[in-house]
C-alpha cells in the first residue's frame, strides 16, 4: 500500500484535504497531531506541523521516522508574489529557503509528483500556476516586502514551511511536492504584523494592538474570506489528486518517484 504524507502549519490549512476522506483516525506522532486515512490503494496521512520552518523541518523528520512515506506534501496557505489573484493554487516546482542570511537554497519537486499534480489541477478546474515557492523566517506582513521579494526572488508564493520540508525530504531521498493556495496577493497589507502572534507572549500582544486599533477587525474579516476561497480551491484540488493518485505506480525498492499514468 502507498503511503503518502500531507503537512500542514495549522489545522485549517489540513481541512481541505481532510474533507475529502472518509473514517479518519487521529493520532500522534511525537507531539505532533496525525490524521491517518485509506483511500482504496493509499494510505493518507495528515500532519499538523505548527508554524515556521523549524517546527516544519522536525514535524518531517518525525514523520519519515515513523511512517516512511513514499511522497510528502507541504500544503496550506501562501502569499502571493505573482499576478496570481486569490484563491489562485500555486504547485512548487521549487521550494527556496530564505531563512538566513546565506545565498538561498534551492529544492526542486519530484518532476512525477508535480505532473500528477498538474493534471489534478486541471481536472479540479482551478486556476493554478507553477513556480517556486519561497520559504522566510517571519510573515510578509507589508506588501511593499512582498514586492521586494518577488522581484529578488522571482517567486509566485512565500510561505513558511515548504522549504524545511522539502530538505528533510531530500535527505530521507523521499518524492517532495509543495501544493499552495493564495491567501492574500502581492499588492496586499495584512491587517497587521502577525509577527507578534508568533513571538513569546505574542496572543497578549497581538490582542493588544487589536484593542487600540478595532479598525483591524474588517482587515481580518477579509482575510477570512479570502482564506474560504484558498480553501475552496485546496479542497478541489485534492480531491481530484487523491482520485488521481489510485492510478499512478509507486515502484517498488529504492526508486521512490511517482509515476503518473
Amino acid at each position: 500500500m502507498r503511503r503518502v504524507a500531507i503537512l500542514a502549519a495549522t489545522s485549517r490549512e489540513l481541512a481541505p484535504a481532510k474533507s475529502c476522506l472518509h473514517h479518519v483516525r487521529r493520532g500522534r506522532i511525537e507531539r505532533f497531531i496525525h490524521h491517518t486515512a485509506h483511500f482504496e490503494g493509499t494510505e493518507l496521512h495528515l500532519i499538523r506541523t505548527g508554524i515556521g520552518h523549524e517546527h516544519a523541518r522536525q514535524a518531517t523528520e518525525a514523520v519519515l521516522g515513523a511512517l516512511a512515506p513514499q511522497a510528502i506534501i507541504s500544503t496550506g496557505y501562501a502569499g502571493g508574489l505573482g499576478p496570481e489573484g486569490v484563491g489562485a493554487l500555486l504547485l512548487g516546482g521549487h521550494a527556496e529557503d530564505w531563512t538566513s542570511e546565506r545565498p538561498p537554497l534551492s529544492l526542486p519537486a519530484d518532476e512525477a509528483l508535480l505532473a500528477v499534480a498538474c493534471r489534478a489541477a486541471r481536472d479540479a478546474g482551478v486556476a493554478w500556476s507553477r513556480g517556486a515557492i519561497v520559504t522566510v523566517a517571519r510573515v510578509v506582513w507589508r506588501a511593499k516586502e512582498k514586492q521586494a521579494l518577488a522581484d529578488v526572488s522571482g517567486g509566485i508564493g512565500v510561505d513558511m514551511e515548504s522549504a524545511a520540508v522539502a530538505q528533510a525530504a531530500a535527505i530521507g531521498n523521499v518524492p517532495f511536492l509543495a501544493v499552495r493556495a493564495v491567501s492574500d496577493k502581492v499588492g496586499d497589507d495584512l491587517p497587521m504584523d502577525f509577527n507578534l502572534w508568533l513571538s513569546r507572549a505574542g496572543s497578549l500582544r497581538g490582542i493588544i494592538e487589536v484593542l487600540k486599533s478595532p479598525s483591524m477587525l474588517r482587515g481580518f474579516y477579509r482575510m477570512k474570506c479570502q482564506a474560504d476561497e484558498a480553501d475552496d480551491t485546496l479542497r478541489r484540488f485534492f480531491t481530484a489528486f487523491v482520485l488521481i493518485l489510485q492510478s499512478c505506480q509507486l515502484p517498488p525498492g529504492s526508486d521512490l518517484s511517482v509515476a503518473a499514468s
